[in-house]
Order: structure tokens, then C-alpha cells, then sequence
């Protein structure tokens, strides 16, 4: 098979073919002369109005008060009462906090409930194993009154290293104090540093 207008290399230099001469034109052409124009929209009386940055610059606005009663202490952002896990990470991303500088949330559920979540996961204790040792702890603390012993011991942990919620918090005093604020107290000292 033999492939026609094929030439060697060592033929080209043989037999030079003249060009037709290209007229060069002074550029004025008009849109529709020039080679492979695109189909572009017509011009338009729209102004173009620029972003607004509020949103850049505020948080959003979150649905509830969260953020009127939050209390930092140490390591430990304590959210209002009945606050949401969820509601009070999600504020804590939107203000932009370092999770270098607040490592847990704390929040407390009713009277007889408290809700602890790891906001920064490299670092702090695992919550779950913590909590269950100073429950211990207690038991081992008021180990002489045997009423409370019995409440405490009733105290249920659930969760793992990085969300523990304590619930059937017994709502007795013990020194003269509910054992929900001796709970919420000794976490808050314990984990604030």
C-alpha cells in the first residue's frame, strides 16, 4: 500500500513549494471576522454588586442563647443548663476557638445529669475511664456513711474516651453541698489545668 503526498525526509530539501503570499491586515476587524470567536453574551446593563463580608466577619447566629452563659474555666468551656452537646460544639467552631486552649465541654442535664464531650481529641484524659475513677474515688470517700455510698454507687456512666454523659445523679446533699455541684467542682478542678 502505497500512501500518496507521503515524502522521506531526505526529499524535502529537493523541491521547494512556493506560498501564497498572506495579506496582513491593520487588526480593525470586526467580531464577526474574527477567526474562532466564541459565542459571548451580549453586553448587559447589570452593575455588578459585590459579596457581602457580614457573614465572614460575624459567627452565625446560633438558634439558641448558648453564647450569653458560657463560662470558660481553664481547659473547660461550662455550657448553660439543658444546653445541647451539639449546639455548644457547633458554637464553639463558629467563634473559632482553639481547641489548644479549651480541651472539654461541660454541660449540665436537669438536676441529676452532666454531660462532659472532648472538644480538642489529642489531648486530656479519656473521659469515660476518668469518670468512672473518681466515681470510685467517692465511694471510697464516703465509705463510712453507707446511704450514700448506695446513691453513689447507682450513679451511671455511659460513653467513651471522648463523650461520657454521668446520669442517675442522686440528689442528696453531702457536707452541705448537692453531689451534682461536688461532681461538676471536682471535674472542673481536676480537668481545668
Amino acid at each position: 500500500m502505497k500512501i500518496q503526498g507521503f515524502r522521506k525526509f531526505s526529499q524535502l530539501g529537493e523541491k521547494k513549494e512556493e506560498l501564497d503570499p498572506v495579506e496582513l491586515s491593520d487588526g480593525n476587524l470586526t467580531p464577526d471576522e474574527l477567526p474562532m470567536n466564541p459565542n459571548l453574551p451580549e453586553e448587559t446593563k447589570k452593575e455588578e454588586v459585590p459579596a457581602s463580608t457580614k457573614e465572614l466577619k460575624e459567627p452565625r447566629k446560633s438558634k439558641s442563647k448558648v453564647n450569653e452563659n458560657v463560662k470558660r474555666i481553664g481547659k473547660i468551656a461550662k455550657f448553660p443548663k439543658n444546653s445541647k452537646a451539639s449546639t455548644a460544639y457547633n458554637y464553639l467552631e463558629d467563634i473559632k476557638i482553639s481547641k489548644k486552649s479549651i480541651w472539654y465541654l461541660m454541660i449540665e442535664k436537669q438536676d441529676n445529669e452532666l454531660q462532659m464531650v472532648k472538644y480538642n481529641n489529642k489531648e486530656g484524659v479519656n473521659l469515660a475511664q476518668f469518670v468512672s475513677e473518681l466515681k470510685t474515688y467517692y465511694i471510697d470517700m464516703y465509705k463510712g456513711n453507707k446511704e450514700v455510698c448506695e446513691q453513689v454507687n447507682n450513679i451511671s456512666i455511659g460513653g467513651n474516651d471522648k463523650f461520657t454523659t454521668i446520669t442517675n445523679i442522686p440528689l442528696i446533699q453531702v457536707n452541705g453541698k448537692k453531689i451534682i455541684s461536688r461532681i461538676t467542682e471536682d471535674l472542673i478542678r481536676l480537668l481545668s489545668k
